[in-house]
């Protein structure tokens, strides 16, 4: 069942600065995983394939801690990932009981060509925001988040 949303919220609540973060995260999550349905793949899909490219090599164990993916959830994601040619186990070099991840050549063009398309998509959510604005947010999002 799709997920609706007006354009703008109820205006009695737009005083409530987490009820704003919520409805925004709700309606633009949802574009996302539109976004991100053509091509089979789920927004927690994306971002493993993301932090994989960018971090390529990692162990199995690593890359659930990072994503904040239970290492069960994370097994049945690679062999999807796996199963698909975007992303490969190949023996640790220093543990053989470890898996070292990485994408495969189609997985790094398929994460490059998804990348493009989310910064198309996100500059026309944030549309009604100045390029200085959406810098400000986004750093003002980045400090929320602990990244700064």
């Amino acid at each position: 069942m799709a997920v609706l949303f007006a354009d703008r919220p109820p205006e009695e609540l737009g005083e409530f600065t987490g009820f704003l973060m919520s409805y925004l995260g709700r309606r633009s999550a949802a574009q996302f995983a539109s976004l991100l349905a053509p091509h089979g793949l789920h927004p927690r899909d994306f971002g493993v394939l993301v932090v994989i490219g960018k971090r390529p090599g990692m162990t199995q164990q690593q890359l659930a801690e990072v994503s904040s993916i239970d290492r069960s959830s994370m097994v049945a994601l690679l062999d999807e990932l796996e199963a698909r040619g975007l992303a490969e186990r190949r023996p640790h070099p220093e543990d053989r009981r470890k898996r070292s991840i990485y994408l495969t050549s189609k997985g790094a063009a398929t994460v490059e060509d998804l990348r493009l398309e989310a910064r198309r998509s996100g500059e026309a959510f944030f549309g009604r925001l100045s390029a200085e604005e959406r810098a400000t947010l986004h750093r003002l999002l980045r400090k929320l988040a602990a990244l700064d």
